[in-house]
Formats: structure tokens, sequence, C-alpha cells
């Protein structure tokens, strides 16, 4: 039985710390993504409205793959644009965009317009290896406040790369989370509690039948 419970804290600890990982996506109406202990939003409204082969703003560096990234406000307010301007990947020429960051992040988020085809959005840490990964949805002419972002201890950089060429796309409100600020889903942590509670039950009967 002890063995058993000890292979059963050790799995909910495991998906206690899964709670990390995960896609983000939702809608925000007028207001910037929504991401647990969000500690920076880069807006681009203070940024040259021009072409960058890379950005530095807030923390995070943007840049195209293969091409450049633009800063603009041409469609400012709509497919999800929340300010005066955005980032887009140089009106569909660019089909990869590369987030760095700064700092080992725990998440991050950004309001995510005008896509045909679907995209692939992929967290790394340092060393490059994969985290987590996530195909974004399709947002055509929304204008919801539709956002996508990923959640998980380590994050370094990110990418985002179109499944066909061409697809115009913007982003804006990008949010981020410092390491450290994500943490685990309190139902785990209920569970786990209950395991090692289990456990320690146990371990006092064994020592009552012993006596």
């Amino acid at each position: 039985m002890t063995k058993i419970l000890t292979t059963l804290a050790a799995a909910l600890l495991t998906l206690a710390g899964a709670a990390h990982a995960s896609p983000i996506t939702g809608t925000s109406g007028s207001a910037a993504p929504t991401v647990a202990g969000a500690t920076g939003t880069v807006t681009f409204d203070a940024v040259a409205q021009t072409n960058y082969s890379s950005l530095t703003s807030g923390g995070v560096t943007f840049s195209g793959v293969g091409g450049t990234v633009r800063v603009s406000s041409m469609f400012a307010g709509d497919y999800n644009g929340r300010g005066a301007a955005y980032l887009d990947n140089n009106a569909g020429n660019t089909n990869s965009l590369r987030f760095d960051f700064n700092s080992t992040l725990s998440a991050f988020a950004f309001n995510w317009g005008a896509s045909d085809v679907s995209w692939l959005l992929s967290a790394f840490d340092a060393s490059g290896t994969l985290l987590e990964s996530m195909t974004t949805p399709v947002t055509n002419g929304s204008n919801a406040g539709d956002y996508i972002g990923i959640a998980h201890s380590g994050i370094k950089y990110a990418t985002l790369t179109a499944s066909s060429g061409g697809d115009w796309v913007f982003v804006d409100n990008f949010v981020t989370a410092a390491a450290g600020t994500t943490v685990p889903e309190p139902a785990s942590l209920a569970l786990v509690a209950l395991a090692l509670g289990g456990m320690a039950a146990s371990r006092r009967r064994r020592q009552r039948n012993a006596a």
C-alpha cells in the first residue's frame, strides 16, 4: 500500500507541475490578454512605424525568420489590435516570427488577428528544448480581442510559423509573466495533500501493528 501511495503521490506532483504548462486562448474585448501574474505588456504604440529585422521593446525581441516584421497603424483598432499601432509580418511577406525574452518567463500571450490559416506557436527553454506548442485558431476578421499564448516554466524564446505562406497577421498587446509567477492549480495541490495524508496514515497503521 505504501508503495502504491508513493507512486500516486509522485504522479500527482507531476500533474501539479504540469499545471504550469498549457496553451492560452481566449477573447479580451477591448483589454489586453489575461495572463496570471502578468508583469509587462508591449503595446507598440510608442514604437517608430517601419520595418525591422529585429525590434526590442519591453524585454522582448521581435524578429522575422527569413524576413522582417513591421510596426504599423494602418488597421489600428481592427483585427484584434487594441491600440494606436500593432506588429505585423510585413503584410504577409514573412512566414515565421520569433520572440526572444530578456529573462525567463512562466507565461506569455498576445492579441492575434487576421489569420486565414493555422500557425504553430512553440515555446523553448534556454537550451532550445521544446517546452510546449499549440496550433493557433484561425481568426479571419474577428475583432473580439482574440489572444493566444503559452504558460510553462522556463520559457526563454518562442516561434510562430505559418502552415502556408502569404498569411498577413497582426500581433498586439504582448503580455509577459516573469518566471515564478505561475502557480499549480489548487485542485492538483489538494490531490497531492490527500495522497501524502494517505501515506502518513498508512505508515502510522504499520507502526501500531508492529508494536
